[in-house]
């Protein structure tokens, strides 16, 4: 029973998914090795910015693939991705990930916001260069597109590695009004060193170890 389950959910669909690299070349695309995940430029989605790939220094071979290039906004106070779901009016998982990674030489990592339609989602600070920041929201847009915006502050050049959006059911994780920001989803008990995330939660959602 248990190996039926495993290989039900390790074949589980990815149908109404977006995994977005930012700063990927135009039209290209890959699997991700550790998910399955398929992942694709976001040249169509957005007409700003310029590509950099991080400095050799932490491009280390357990780093995920999305995070060896980024897209950078050097130009503009807000800078915006339209994201176009397959199905309106549905509860999403938006995931917005970022590692500097030193990809412009400076050596200084940027301060910087994050808005999901007109409201502020986040601020995305990082301890160093190898930090990988990643803010997730549950949103249901009210229109078929949602924007995702990187505003500057006059902290440093906003940037970002990648955009992910996972559809829910209309029943996961309620609230009375408005979106719902993540704080902690802790994995406890596990005695894997691995985070906890597709294709064994089908939802998208990633389980950090609890320390």
């Amino acid at each position: 029973c248990l190996v039926a389950l495993i290989a039900l959910v390790r074949g589980q669909s990815q149908s109404g998914f977006i995994s977005i690299d930012c700063g990927l070349s135009e039209n290209s695309g890959y699997t991700d090795k550790l998910t399955g995940l398929n992942y694709t430029s976001d040249a169509t989605l957005i007409e700003t910015g310029v590509i950099y790939n991080i400095s050799s220094v932490y491009s280390r071979a357990t780093l995920a693939q999305q995070f060896l290039n980024v897209r950078s906004f050097p130009e503009g106070a807000r800078n915006c991705y339209t994201l176009k779901p397959a199905r309106g009016n549905t509860k999403f998982l938006i995931r917005a990930s970022f590692m500097y990674g030193n990809y412009d030489g400076q050596g200084k990592p940027p301060s910087f916001d994050i808005i999901l339609e007109a409201d502020v989602w986040d601020s995305i600070e990082f301890e160093d260069e190898s930090t990988i920041v990643t803010k997730e929201i549950i949103h249901i847009p009210q229109k078929n597109f949602i924007y995702v915006c990187l505003v500057n502050k006059g902290s440093g050049t906003p940037f970002i590695s990648a955009i992910e959006l996972r559809p829910l059911k209309n029943s996961t994780y309620t609230t009375e009004s408005g979106s719902l920001s993540l704080f902690r989803r802790w994995d406890i008990g596990s005695r894997s060193s691995e985070t906890f995330r597709y294709p064994d939660d089908i939802y998208g959602s990633m389980h950090e170890l609890a320390k």
